[in-house]
């Protein structure tokens, strides 16, 4: 016995396996979403080494942290790999400097990737917004936009590095501007010289490390590790072109910024706050989204409302009538109703989509409810179930002068509470999961439920935020079968013992 239970309760734990990866998934992003774990790693490794590169590894919380701040550009990390050695002083200093850097002189770190849905300047941008414009009509009305929401709004483009590019006059930019001055540190990527010769030098040799000359190489082996070297025909080039405005001292030098060790520091420091922001940020966007598309949530409220309504109304109806007034056709009747199951549902959606768009019902409530009023497994069960009634109740029923229709509200449906809740979760698990049908006949917008917009979120959203929407529409079911376990297995166990 004891063996059996062991057993049960290992399947029990494997069916429960799939949804743990899941919510566990949607924790994590573009550098570790692929790690099969059930523990997020940077929850317990701040800068672990791979052991197989020996290089810091992007599932730890340095890791992630680094390809956050620049958009996980590989090149950019690696450059900014300096100073690791120096002292609190000189971080301290570093970060005052920082502060003081013209606003043309740092790129604002933390941007989108394109691995990503959202970011922490992204967010930032959009609750800035939010303080400054009253509501998105005010916003789209001063950037001359057409943004549905402030989760849409994106923060301007900047290439600082370019020679051509010139900053847009516009409001947006202004304003952009007056918020990229508050950013503190942490979020301050400065323009470095040794940075713009690194991808100067890689666009002269098309990307190919052994076509550098040894009088520029010195001893790097590898872009990253260029320092500019002041003289010859390619510093001139390279002189020539830098952006006209005045970004920086050309003539001076940067130092050896203690880029490495500021970050290292700050996460160290604030490694709490990192840890909760990289844990929530895939749910709080998800969030968001089902907020943005809010009409989803009561599109799909009010198709689970009707449809368990339906179903209980025309399926005990059916199975009430094939009880009470049976036919020399009713074993005919419940084969063909049975026949129903042995075909999956999607044999029916072209016959269906053309009878409803004939008759004029795309893209309304009606089109997703009626094709599912009656189920044949509902009808053979509640059949079987009221087959099973004691006959000596609707007899003394009938002899006290009750019609059937007070013997079925009275009687029949009183006595079958248990199974009609099982068939109205039932109704309802298959409302709320429903996507292919309802895109199919309801393509418009404004009729789409919340698996709709889901699938389509799915199309830009990379796998840890699909998890992360997955886990999140998971829960109404599995709540509903928390809640109300007892009437599904009521409603399983009942008909059996009747």
């Amino acid at each position: 016995m004891l063996a059996l239970y062991g057993i049960l309760t290992l399947g029990a734990l494997t069916t429960l396996y799939p949804f743990a990866m899941m919510m566990v998934t949607g924790f994590k992003g573009p550098t570790d979403q692929n790690d099969n774990s059930l523990v997020p790693r940077f929850w317990s490794e701040v800068d672990s080494k791979d052991p197989k590169t020996g290089k810091l590894a992007p599932e730890s919380l340095m890791g992630k942290y680094l390809a956050d701040k620049y958009a996980g550009d590989a090149s950019m990390i690696e450059s900014t790999r300096i100073g690791a050695d120096a002292t609190p002083e000189q971080v301290a200093a570093y970060e005052k400097t920082l502060m003081q850097l013209p606003l043309s002189g740092f790129y604002a770190g933390f941007r989108t990737a394109p691995t990503q849905s959202t970011s922490r300047l992204a967010m930032r941008y959009q609750n800035w917004l939010r303080g400054k414009f009253a509501t998105i009509d005010d916003l789209n009305k001063a950037y001359y936009e057409e943004n549905p929401a402030f989760e849409t709004v994106q923060a301007p483009v900047e290439l600082l590095e370019r020679r051509a590019w010139q900053p847009p006059k516009s409001r947006k930019y202004e304003d952009w501007l007056t918020f990229k001055a508050e950013l503190p540190a942490e979020f301050r990527v400065p323009l470095r010289i040794n940075r713009l010769w690194q991808e100067f030098m890689r666009s002269q040799c098309e990307n190919q490390f052994d076509r550098v000359p040894e009088f520029y190489k010195k001893s790097a082996t590898k872009f990253e590790e260029l320092k500019i070297v002041r003289s010859g025909d390619v510093f001139r080039r390279f002189i020539g072109a830098l952006p006209a405005r005045p970004l920086m001292d050309i003539s001076g030098t940067e130092g050896d910024y203690p880029i490495a060790a500021f970050e290292t520091s700050f996460v160290k420091t604030h490694e709490a706050e990192i840890k909760r922001e990289f844990t929530t940020r895939n749910y709080r966007y998800v969030g968001n989204y089902m907020a943005l598309n809010g009409r989803a949530l009561i599109n799909t409220a009010i198709f689970c409302a009707l449809a368990i309504l339906t179903q209980l109304i025309v399926n005990p109806l059916a199975a009430f009538a094939l009880s009470r007034f049976p036919m020399k056709s009713t074993g005919r009747i419940l084969l063909f109703l049975l026949a129903t199951m042995a075909f999956p549902a999607e044999v029916a959606m072209i016959p269906s989509f053309l009878l409803l768009k004939q008759l004029g019902l795309l893209n309304t409530f009606a089109a997703l409810v009626l094709p599912t009023a009656a189920s044949g497994y509902m009808i053979f069960l509640l059949k079987g179930f009221f087959d099973s009634l004691p006959p000596e109740l609707f007899e003394s029923g009938q002899i006290d002068g009750a019609k059937e229709s007070t013997l079925m509200f009275k009687i029949a449906f009183p006595m079958s509470r248990p199974v009609l809740g099982y068939l109205a979760l039932i109704a309802f698990m298959g409302a709320y999961g429903a996507f292919l049908y309802a895109f199919l006949v309801a393509q418009d917008q404004k009729i789409w439920t919340i698996m709709v917009f889901i699938y389509q979120l799915q199309n830009t959203a990379p796998k840890a935020v699909m998890m992360a929407a997955l886990t999140l529409a998971a829960l109404p079911t599995l709540l509903v079968f928390l809640v109300a376990q007892r009437a599904i297995m009521r409603g399983i166990i009942v008909p059996g013992e009747k």
